[in-house]
């Protein structure tokens, strides 16, 4: 077999995953990163001699394949603490719900869940599984009968930043939400890396081609190859994958239509994380979820949940990383008014809001484009002009679903580029 050189846009989980996987099927891999940094959502922020998670922040038992490369690399890991929902143990929420047991309902939602992939994948233009498809998650509940499965979606979706359960549709829900990832939520059996995100995806990536700081003018694509234009020098490659949205994508390059098609059909949210100091919040549990905010979507901007870090100021204060979802229409004036009232109305008395980080965070996929097809526009994307997708658009914002998407995009692209 020929050895490839691929491009791989994009230095997050999504592009350093790609260039590892192309790496162990013998090829070559150049990844372009626009920032002068790898990690992408993953960052570390360095507080003092500490360092906080205001991006990804956990592994789930879905994160196998993660896990073994972190284990490859000297990373530790450790579990999460204690989370709670409303001040109540997360499992003991969840079965404050009506109807049958928590099991019985458990176990109805993946059995349900599992028939919808599976006819999502074997029959995407039959109209009846695009209808379903395009349920909202919560109308899909309410169908099937499992108000504990609501409730839990509120620890699942909206207090980790996935879009709330009145909103994102259940065909893109059933595409990352398994069993392990149902049971790691309600379980609390999450894991946070002792050395952090961003020195995994260092000590991860020394062995690739990483272009920093790589400005990509224009991308050129033929059924022959692709060229990269960066600062005016063009370089050719067999193939290219992107990791970036497909808006940034766009920027780069004339979109075919199953790309456009993707473009058009996905809404992306923004989330900010806001890491805080203070003396007088919780102290036991060490992760907490607020329904207030994650049942009502006309509360956007208020805190969806806070995580205390194991570190402590100078001063003695905690420190705590919290959540909102911000989107376009809130300034970062008017997402912290909103935080600091939030604060106030659970009595914490804030020391310092020392740093917030808004991210370009959850591709939503609009309920009208998963009726009319989106995700067989997402297949049809793969392969065209030797062009490959893989990142959160294309999978989901967990590093575990990325990983697996990068995997399956780069076997099918040295099968028909080889």
């Amino acid at each position: 077999m020929p050895r490839l050189k691929i491009a791989v846009i994009g230095g997050g989980p999504g592009g350093l995953s790609a260039a590892q996987f192309i790496q162990e099927a013998g090829h070559q891999a150049v990844v372009f990163e626009r920032e002068n940094r790898i990690g992408g959502k993953s960052f570390s922020f360095s507080s003092g001699d500490a360092f906080n998670e205001m991006g990804t922040c956990y592994t789930t038992r879905q994160h196998v394949v993660v896990k073994r490369w972190m284990k490859a690399h000297g990373i530790t890991l450790k579990r999460l603490g204690e989370a709670r929902y409303d001040d109540a143990p997360v499992v003991d929420y969840v079965k404050s719900g009506a109807g049958a047991p928590l099991p019985v309902q458990a176990l109805k939602f993946l059995k349900a869940a599992g028939r919808l992939r599976k006819a999502m994948a074997a029959d995407p233009a039959n109209p009846a599984v695009r209808a379903e498809a395009a349920l909202t998650v919560d109308a899909w509940l309410a169908r099937l009968k499992l108000p504990k499965l609501d409730l839990a979606m509120h620890r699942i979706l909206p207090a980790q930043g996935y879009g709330y359960a009145q909103e994102v549709t259940i065909g893109q829900t059933v595409q990352w939400l398994d069993f392990d990832i149902l049971i790691s939520g309600v379980l609390n059996d999450m894991h946070m890396p002792v050395e952090g995100w961003s020195e995994f995806w260092t000590r991860f990536s020394k062995r690739f081609d990483i272009r920093l700081d790589a400005r990509i003018d224009h991308i050129e694509r033929t059924e022959e190859g692709v060229t990269l234009i960066t600062g005016g020098a063009a370089e050719r490659f067999d193939a290219v994958i992107s990791t970036v949205p497909m808006d940034e994508f766009a920027k780069l390059t004339d979109l075919l239509p199953a790309e456009l098609a993707v473009l058009e059909g996905v809404e992306w949210q923004n989330y900010t994380t806001t890491l805080v100091s203070s003396k007088n919040w919780f102290k036991g549990a060490q992760v907490h979820g607020y329904s207030r905010a994650c049942k009502d979507p006309s509360l956007r901007g208020a805190m969806l949940g806070s995580r205390r870090e194991g570190d402590v100021m100078e001063d003695g204060a905690h420190l705590y990383v919290t959540g909102q979802f911000s989107n376009g229409e809130l300034t970062p004036a008017e997402l912290r008014e909103i935080l600091e009232a939030d604060l106030q109305r659970l009595g914490v008395e804030v020391e310092t809001l020392i740093y917030a980080r808004t991210w370009k965070y959850f591709p939503q996929y609009r309920t009208d484009a998963v009726a009319d097809g989106l995700f067989t526009a997402m297949a049809e994307a793969q392969g065209g002009k030797r062009t490959w997708f893989s990142g959160a658009t294309f999978s989901h914002e967990l590093v575990s679903s990325v990983t697996a998407r990068s995997q399956a995009s780069v076997r099918d692209m040295v099968r028909r580029v080889s």
